[in-house]
């Protein structure tokens, strides 16, 4: 494969310099009218996602606190201490239990954000045993203004609309936004592929062992002059390609940026990608590299990274980190986004502004971008992975090998969201749980004839959390374990954080906490991308009626996918059976609960 370099060597040329007051979507006589009404969405998208997240902030903050601590948007601290690092600080926490998680952004108080603040804009960096690691710039501040004694935190959030305005700005100036990037968004660019560069990568991976599927992938990725996306439904190995891809890009001498939505998805596709004996690095602050391999590289500044060769190197960072001093001024030959379908348009405009050619992996039948406001971008260009691919066109291939899920775990979400072309392979297609000794009372629902089962909720006045449906959950965990299956090799799944803290709760009770932690307990969200052996899907909601007003969540058809494609060989469904009144809703909406019907009928049930 030939040698291709972008835009530049590293560092950006003057000419390509952006004058930060240039206007986002006026004064470009060379801006075409499907240019300018484009930024003039994406601008109006920004906003108002700003002004409903300020909103919703405001109506946070402004509830009762023990309204607030109950619903889980507030957590107590006894004390708050010192760290060794001036930009950090030990919360210690009281009994109460909160929504938060290692990421999120909060804002310390003496009993109203509003009045009494200590300190914002704090993430959260660690969840240790009984206390939080929070880091913030105005840390100092915070211990000097604290007077001791209990205070809590509420959820917090960083206005980031500068960050994108500048994004838009650069595009709308720059010969890369010009060129490439606003043609690609509007369906104007003439996508073309180099065919002896895509002919010598797919033979490369049909020779390391991919299947034909993931070798065209490879070479349509390799090949690609402007674009290529990849559908890599749940376990058909998006992250191997990923990491064949980044290899061969290297081999050829392309500086390579590896983004995503988190830290989390980056560490994923590093680990890969350095597995393969490509140079990377990770740029961010050491709390960022949970899961990374401690072998890979780890700087807040590009610059510091002094083994950094000349070409043919990967750094994984976030967007956002694109805009900052530390990494402001450097190009790349190729973007590789994971997890794309989570990604928003202006957020993927961050980093695609850094070059010419940009790779998207994910899968837009899984979880969509989270949004706040009533979008005026279309369904279809809410994330950029389903913008490019609603197309259909030749830069899109789908894997369609799932070596995850059984045969028959696949058989559902293959005919529902895949149009039948997943299908199962390797060596856990025929694969089914077979368990020792179980309780006679859970014996059919472990019977191995049975991979797929629906358990009635044992709560019809759920809402978000059932503790009787979380008992069972518990007891369903005990007889697994009991008959031979490790705790590690078990997942459950929920819809909702409060019913994934009950879970915890009783798991810690029934196994000890440190056993309780080998079993992933947790939202939807945060299981996005990992397996288990057994899953249990813990829905926790039986009331019809809130059942009507949180339909669009509850049955969202992508939450519903990810739920029910963890598992490798068992799944359990414990939940609600909708009644008519939910039929009678919006067209789409309806599709979605009659998708979920379709699945219990599909699902062997259990009465417990």
């Amino acid at each position: 494969m030939k040698k291709r370099h972008g835009t530049g060597k590293g560092r950006l040329t003057p000419e390509n310099a952006v004058s930060a007051s240039c206007p986002v979507v006026h004064g470009l006589a060379a801006m075409s009218y499907s240019h300018d009404r484009l930024l003039a969405q994406l601008l109006e998208f920004i906003l108002a996602e700003q002004d409903a997240g300020r909103r919703q902030l405001l109506d946070t903050w402004s509830k009762p606190l023990d309204e607030k601590r109950q619903a889980g948007w507030s957590q107590g601290f006894v004390q708050l201490e010192r760290a060794e690092d001036p930009c950090r600080l030990w919360a210690w926490l009281d009994e109460g239990e909160s929504r938060f998680r290692e990421g999120d952004q909060l804002v310390l108080h003496r009993g109203s954000p509003l009045h009494d603040t200590l300190g914002r804009n704090l993430t959260l960096e660690l969840e240790d045993d009984g206390r939080w690691l929070l880091y913030g710039r105005g840390v100092p501040a915070v211990l000097d203004a604290y007077p001791g004694g209990p205070c809590h935190a509420d959820p917090d959030a960083i206005d980031l609309t500068a960050y994108y305005r500048q994004t838009l700005e650069d595009i709308a100036a720059s010969g890369i936004g010009r060129e490439v990037v606003l043609p690609l968004l509007t369906g104007e660019l003439q996508i073309s592929f180099d065919e002896r560069d895509s002919r010598e990568a797919e033979a490369i991976a049909l020779a390391e062992g991919f299947n034909p599927r993931q070798a065209e992938a490879v070479g349509l990725a390799v090949g690609a002059e402007q674009v290529a996306c990849i559908q890599g439904p749940p376990g058909t190995g998006k992250t191997r390609v990923l990491a064949l891809i980044a290899r061969l890009l290297a081999a050829r001498g392309e500086r390579v940026l590896l983004t995503s939505h988190t830290h989390t998805a980056i560490n994923n596709a590093l680990n890969g990608i350095h597995a393969r004996g490509v140079p990377t690095v990770k740029i961010g602050r050491d709390t960022q590299r949970k899961g990374l391999n401690e072998a890979i590289a780890g700087h807040l500044d590009l610059a510091a990274w002094q083994e950094r060769p000349g070409d043919g190197y990967v750094v994984g960072a976030t967007p956002f980190a694109t805009c900052s001093a530390r990494m402001q001024h450097y190009e790349y030959d190729t973007v590789i986004f994971d997890e794309a379908s989570q990604v928003t348009v202006p957020l993927a405009l961050m980093a695609m502004r850094k070059a010419r050619r940009y790779l998207f992996i994910g899968d837009q039948q899984q979880l969509p971008p989270v949004l706040l406001s009533r979008s005026v971008l279309a369904k279809d260009a809410l994330s950029v992975f389903a913008a490019l691919t609603a197309r259909q066109a030749d830069h899109t291939v789908m894997l369609t090998d799932t070596y995850r899920m059984n045969r028959w775990l696949t058989e559902w979400p293959s005919r529902v969201y895949y149009g039948g072309q997943l299908v199962a392979a390797g060596d856990n297609r025929d694969r089914r749980l077979r368990l020792g000794r179980v309780p006679q009372a859970l014996a059919a629902v472990f019977e191995p004839a049975h991979c797929g089962v629906f358990i009635p909720t044992l709560d019809p006045s759920g809402r978000t959390r059932s503790h009787r449906d979380a008992e069972l959950v518990v007891q369903l965990c005990a007889a697994a374990s009991e008959g031979g299956l490790p705790l590690q090799d078990i997942g459950i799944v929920t819809p909702y954080r409060a019913q994934g803290q009950v879970i915890r709760k009783l798991l810690a009770q029934h196994f000890g906490q440190e056993a309780a932690r080998q079993v992933v307990a947790d939202t939807v969200e945060r299981m996005q991308g990992q397996e288990r052996e057994l899953v249990i899907l813990s829905l926790g909601s039986g009331d019809e009626r809130f059942l009507g007003m949180v339909a669009p969540f509850f049955f969202q058809r992508e939450r519903l996918n990810v739920s029910i494609t963890r598992p490798i060989s068992k799944l359990i469904v414990i939940g609600p059976e909708p009644g008519v009144p939910l039929a009678a809703e919006a067209p789409h909406l309806q599709q979605a609960v009659e998708e979920y019907r379709d699945l219990l009928r599909h699902l062997h049930r259990v009465a417990v």
